[in-house]
């Protein structure tokens, strides 16, 4: 029950799936999306080839790569990784190479975070999800996610558990401070769905008071610091996500193989396949309706 009620993107999820004000993308707009953010892929792509970056797709991205030969058709973003060294090099140093509309908001980085990981943003468009809202904030815009990847010992278990632990706290401590600080009326809307949905909301609400002594950017940074890892031990992991905090052996993602995805070549993980069964397990098996997540908005709006 207490695991529940502190696992907050379970309960948004159900609590939006009963708001009937939400938008959920049309097939027309989901295609439009989607063809977006295949060319703001081989935008970025260009940039690290350029630079000898290395860039390949990840988590849903790959899956639908491989399953679907494109996206997952009900999927409504793109997730990359990045070597945590290329990663660095990119947010901080070529970032500008990309069009001027397309910002990247990273921790430790010249632009301000929007979570512990980076998004390269279309400031000419306009992505909304359900629990933000409309400011006119450059950073609402469609977003491609990249993830790094940092070294992980897989002797070390002891020392890989209480890390983990200590980034979950900081996360979930972060997290909270930026629920605190944006005070946002529609999350809270959301979120006043069922009794463990209010207290998960409050409890948050509380935690973000309580550490707001620091800003959800220094929290951000933070976590980056910590979870960053150089020393070189043949393994990798996307240590930013605290539930996927798996030793993947270097030679089943490097050196990124060419593939496609839709009708477009994409750079994806050396072994794929052998990384979705690490990732997902039985990743073949189509999931039924109830179990697709999906981003529920409040607008999206296109270049002109």
């Amino acid at each position: 029950m207490i695991i529940n009620i502190i696992k907050t993107r379970d309960l948004y999820q159900k609590a939006c799936q009963n708001k009937y004000d939400l938008h959920v993308l049309t097939d027309e707009e989901r295609q439009k999306l989607q063809r977006h953010l295949l060319w703001m892929y081989k935008e970025i792509e260009v940039v690290c080839l350029k630079n000898n970056l290395t860039v390949m797709l990840a988590y849903g991205s790959v899956l639908g790569a491989i399953r679907h030969a494109g996206f997952i058709p009900w999927d409504d973003d793109m997730d990359l990784f990045m070597p945590r060294k290329d990663y660095d090099l990119f947010i901080n140093h070529y970032s500008s190479d990309l069009p001027e509309y397309l910002q990247v908001y990273a921790p430790n980085s010249k632009n301000k975070a929007l979570t512990r990981f980076a998004k390269v943003v279309d400031t000419r468009t306009k992505f909304i999800e359900a629990d933000e809202d409309d400011n006119d904030d450059h950073s609402q815009g469609i977003f491609v996610d990249i993830f790094p990847l940092d070294s992980l010992n897989p002797s070390e278990k002891i020392k890989n558990t209480i890390k983990r632990l200590l980034s979950m706290i900081f996360m979930y401590v972060g997290a909270s401070v930026r629920q605190y600080e944006l005070n946002n009326e529609n999350y809270h809307a959301i979120m006043n769905y069922s009794m463990s949905s209010k207290i998960n909301y409050w409890l948050r609400q509380f935690i973000g008071f309580s550490f707001s002594f620091m800003s959800f950017q220094t929290w951000m940074n933070i976590v980056d610091r910590f979870c960053r890892n150089n020393v070189y031990t043949g393994f990798v992991s996307d240590l930013l996500c605290t539930y996927k905090w798996k030793p993947i052996p270097e030679c089943m993602l490097f050196p990124a193989r060419v593939g496609l995805f839709e009708d477009v070549e994409v750079l994806l993980p050396h072994d794929a396949e052998s990384h979705l069964e690490m990732t997902y397990g039985n990743w073949q098996r189509v999931p039924s309706v109830e179990e697709r997540r999906r981003h529920y908005i409040r607008k999206v709006q296109f270049v002109q």
